[in-house]
């Protein structure tokens, strides 16, 4: 599979069929789906709004779901091997969300051919 996917000359459609091979487990998807914009959005309201406090629970609860995803999974958080994942994650989410308003990202449904997720 890792050949594939190597051989996959669009760095958005590489990096992203990647990160999908990380994350196959529905219930690691699902955790990230909470985990990740737990993540970012406290973060940024963090900064906003400088909470120490917000930021350090934002952080922890959102880890905590990344963290437990992975167990299901069976695997390593996929930003401790790639830090690319560290944008994928965001981007993962992003394209589930708007594929339920039937926008479909070229990059994204190649990648997922390659990884067998379409």
């Amino acid at each position: 599979m890792n050949e594939r996917i190597a051989a996959i000359d669009d760095f958005w459609t590489r990096e992203f069929a990647y990160y999908l091979c990380e994350h196959r487990n529905p219930l690691n998807r699902l955790t990230h789906m909470f985990g990740i914009p737990i993540l970012v959005g406290t973060g940024a309201l963090a900064i906003a709004t400088a909470s120490w406090s917000l930021f350090l629970w934002g952080q922890a609860i959102g880890w905590a779901l990344q963290l437990l995803g992975h167990r299901f999974e069976g695997n390593r958080p996929a930003l401790l091997k790639r830090p690319i994942s560290f944008l994928m994650g965001p981007l993962m989410v992003l394209v589930e969300l708007i594929g339920y308003a039937g926008v479909r990202l070229p990059f994204a449904e190649r990648a997922r051919r390659v990884v067998g997720d379409a």
